[in-house]
């Protein structure tokens, strides 16, 4: 016998509040990804394979698909859900 309980159901503005801050946070790791692998890009690609200042403006372009790629595999957190009535 398990002495888990269901957790409590939450109402309409206590659930909007949790969806609200779990869209906050993951839209704040989607940036801070971007920005992380925008600077990685800047800072350690060789000058071999890119025009110096061509480094700069690609990793931005890098940075933004970073975090477009994140938020877009995290879309379902961004929908409401559908309900079936």
């Amino acid at each position: 016998m398990s002495t888990d309980q269901a957790p409590a159901a939450l109402s309409a503005d206590d659930l909007l509040k949790r969806q609200k801050e779990v869209r906050k946070w993951v839209v704040l790791r989607g940036v801070l990804l971007g920005v992380l692998v925008a600077a990685w890009w800047m800072l350690f690609v060789p000058d071999s394979i890119v025009t110096s200042p061509m480094k700069y403006v690609l990793g931005v372009v890098v940075g933004l698909v970073a975090t477009g790629g994140y938020l877009y595999q995290l879309r379902s957190v961004f929908q409401a859900p559908v309900v079936k009535d």
